[in-house]
């Protein structure tokens, strides 16, 4: 598999909403489908001082076992990698997926309590940095932290729960194309940069994965998939240059739309009536170096 470009790492080395949380609801993102959302600077901090380092090519087993027995936390220091909600053998189409890049954890967050086994894979998607470390060392740690601390590590996990939550509901609920520009968005939210074209607001991404990954986060072919960016290029300019795409905002208004209603009348965080207003505020959010350079 091609590797990406030092463009495209550079690109998802860093993202926004990766800063201090303001209160315990945490970043002032709403939550988005497949992608972990960043772990918050103070754990990122304990990653730094306990984790070690452990590299992965693509398409490398994070963990060897079908079902994760390793008790241990990863964290992302650069790269990609998937989430992988089957095991690949003897199954039916493509397994569900999600993504961790840099900032976020990898795995370890299902079981830290309860030990048990975590049904899924977990694969590097690309040439991955990771920092891993056992559960045991953070139970000795966590505990003589302060209770704030604590709350940070629960809200933490919650939000996580809540981005897989949302994602599932999508797989189950949406067309493919609706569920292709739900991951767009997301990765708008956090990594795109904002472009006017002929009167139109466009927004360039680094890609969220080759298409093979794509296709297994959205639950669909790669056969399919390539219709549906065919049908992006007629509807929204999309458009390819290396490692980055580009295509208009306003393309992605329904499943915005979509989300609001999920999320319902008075929800915390509301989410603005129109997607362009969304992502045009997430311009002003600076960008955090996420790769552990922020963490030392």
């Amino acid at each position: 598999m091609r590797r990406f470009s030092a463009e495209w790492y550079k690109a998802t080395s860093q993202c926004r909403f990766a800063g201090p949380w303001p209160d315990l609801s945490g970043p002032r993102v709403p939550i988005v489908p497949w992608l972990c959302p960043p772990l918050e600077a103070t754990a990122r901090r304990h990653f730094a001082k306990h984790g070690e380092v452990h590299e992965y090519l693509p398409g490398d087993w994070i963990c060897p076992n079908v079902q994760v027995r390793h008790h241990y936390f990863v964290f992302v220091l650069s790269g990609l990698t998937g989430r992988i909600v089957a095991t690949l053998e003897g199954q039916a189409g493509a397994g569900a997926m999600a993504l961790s890049s840099a900032g976020r954890l990898a795995s370890g967050n299902l079981n830290f309590m309860t030990g048990r086994p975590a049904i899924g894979r977990y694969q590097a998607l690309a040439h991955t940095k990771l920092l891993v470390i056992d559960h045991r060392v953070t139970h000795e740690t966590l505990w003589h932290e302060s209770v704030d601390y604590l709350k940070i590590v629960f809200a933490q996990n919650e939000l996580i729960n809540l981005t897989d939550r949302i994602g599932f509901a999508m797989i189950g609920l949406l067309p493919a194309m609706d569920r292709l520009k739900a991951l767009l968005l997301t990765w708008s939210l956090y990594y795109g940069t904002l472009s006017e074209e002929n009167g139109k607001l466009m927004t360039t991404i680094p890609l969220p994965g080759r298409n093979t990954h794509v296709a297994q986060v959205i639950r669909t072919s790669t056969v399919t998939l390539d219709g549906l960016f065919a049908e992006l290029k007629s509807e929204a300019g999309y458009r390819r240059s290396g490692d980055f795409m580009t295509f208009a905002v306003d393309a992605l208004q329904g499943v915005h739309d979509w989300m609001r209603y999920a999320d319902g009348e008075g929800a915390h965080l509301p989410r603005p009536k129109w997607v362009q207003d969304l992502l045009t505020s997430a311009q002003d959010e600076p960008f955090y170096a996420v790769d552990g350079s922020d963490a030392v």
